[in-house]
């Protein structure tokens, strides 16, 4: 399989959907691949609740994780002694050949690195594997800011969007979610050129206004860095100081963006996109959307398959701890001097709604994307994916082609309004969904009648898909 792919010289060629569609077709008993880190309980959980056997890949570092919390049992299944549950159900392997000697609904395999598992393909599709996408996977398997790996040398089945996993590496490729954000009509963030010295930035012309830069750590690239500053002058001076004392170089320089900071709650949507239902009649539904927004009956059924599941929010450390601090004490505090340097890496997810009038601006915020990744990366968007904005409140009546005008406004009226404004595009499972782990996801909830977190979403579209003979729909 892994050298039967080869072309050229030496040099794997791209994995295209119909390769993997054709291995996915020869699958009898699916299993969920899960690499073990950012929101794999959820995922597993889900599995766990369906039936659906998995398997996590993770290190010595992190096996504490699923070790400790045990996704074990069968369906619906009540566990009242856990040892023994989990002595019946789980399998903790070194060596991948140890999975294959006998039948195993829970398993853990510990490697040495997480992109280890690449040397493993032959096995995994052996095992009839499906790989659940997160941010982990393409950090730690992708390779490169392309995700070469993935998307030449890792011949498994992904549910979800090979070539799109690459767009959340923003400045580092053409095509990232900006770009694609921009094909779609919706509004993000206005970004700001500036000439890049050694250790330092220089605008073209002064900012008055707030500014946020976006980054990589000097020594951590796998963590995003956030410098917040008054305005273009503040920013200089903040990047020449963090350049100094080692957090930042002028490699993360080259490729950070720096972009006004918009005011506003940040909130995570979660929507999974099913090409099964994609497929389907929605009888009046379909004819009413088709006729209210002037579209074809497929696009009306593309998104009522986009299933809106949950909302969270992030608290960041140590950030989160400074904005509770008085004023006062924020304003004399240099963090530069103390052993908590100021940090915005995500810590906590928290379960929010917004208010119901504004889904509507969030919907077709949602639905502009997937069309947009339909069209310029076919076959676009399926099963998880995160639209991560902010709401912020402004004089504005069509944004960028995307109306989001008021029903109780005369048209072409501008008026002040909550807006929309996407910051980051996640197309796989979100790291914030392990706030529904065990409870489900309060939209899904209500729509399906039963507890839906993502995970469990995930794993009902690969049951139905089995059941219907349809797995290559689902896969990359």
């Amino acid at each position: 399989m892994v050298e039967d792919r080869m072309c050229g010289k030496g040099v794997n060629k791209m994995i295209e959907r119909n390769e993997m569609q054709e291995t996915a077709k020869k699958f009898k008993a699916p299993k969920a691949l899960i690499l073990g880190s950012h929101s794999a309980l959820d995922a597993a959980a889900g599995a766990r609740n369906y039936d659906l056997p998995y398997l996590i890949y993770t290190t010595p570092q992190r096996a504490i994780i699923y070790l400790q919390n045990p996704m074990v049992g069968k369906s619906k299944e009540v566990v009242e002694d856990l040892p023994a549950v989990v002595r019946r159900d789980m399998l903790v392997v070194r060596d991948i050949a140890d999975l294959k000697k006998k039948k195993f609904t829970h398993a853990i395999l510990i490697l040495d690195k997480y992109s280890d598992i690449v040397k493993f393909v032959d096995d995994l599709v052996d095992l009839e594997c499906l790989q659940i996408p997160n941010r982990a996977f393409s950090v730690y398997v992708g390779g490169d800011e392309k995700c070469s790996v993935i998307e030449n040398d890792f011949a498994v089945p992904i549910v979800g969007s090979r070539k799109l996993l690459k767009i959340e590496n923003r400045g580092e490729i053409e095509k990232d979610y900006y770009w694609f954000a921009q094909q779609a009509g919706i509004p993000t963030p206005k970004s700001f050129e500036v000439e890049i010295k050694k250790d330092e930035i220089k605008f073209k012309k002064k900012i008055e206004q707030p500014l946020i830069l976006k980054t990589e750590f000097k020594h951590r690239q796998f963590e995003r860095s956030f410098i917040f500053a008054g305005n273009s002058d503040d920013l200089e001076q903040k990047v020449k100081r963090e350049v100094e004392i080692g957090n930042i170089d002028e490699d993360g320089l080259k490729i950070a963006r720096i972009e006004e900071y918009v005011p506003g709650p940040h909130a995570n949507f979660n929507y999974f996109f099913s090409p099964l239902n994609a497929k389907e009649s929605w009888g009046d539904a379909e004819k009413a959307y088709a006729e209210i927004y002037n579209v074809p009956i497929e696009e009306a059924r593309s998104c009522l398959a986009n299933e809106f599941l949950s909302i969270d929010e992030r608290r960041e450390a140590t950030h989160d701890g400074v904005i509770r601090l008085p004023a006062d004490v924020q304003l004399k505090a240099d963090w530069s001097k103390t052993p908590y340097p100021l940090s915005f890496e995500v810590t906590f997810h928290a379960d929010i709604s917004i208010r119901e009038s504004l889904l509507k601006d969030v919907h077709k915020t949602a639905n502009a994307f997937l069309k947009a990744a339909q069209v310029h990366e076919p076959p676009g968007i399926l099963g998880a994916w995160c639209l991560q904005t902010l709401i912020t409140w402004t004089k504005m009546g069509v944004i960028s082609g995307v109306n989001l005008g008021l029903y109780d406004v005369p048209e072409g009226s501008e008026v002040f309004m909550h807006t929309p404004v996407t910051q980051d595009v996640a197309l796989r499972h979100g790291g914030g969904t392990n706030t529904h782990l065990g409870i489900g996801s309060k939209y899904a909830n209500a729509k399906y009648q039963r507890r839906m977190s993502m995970g469990d979403r995930i794993a009902l579209e690969i049951k139905r898909a089995i059941k219907r003979d349809m797995l290559a729909e689902l896969v990359t």
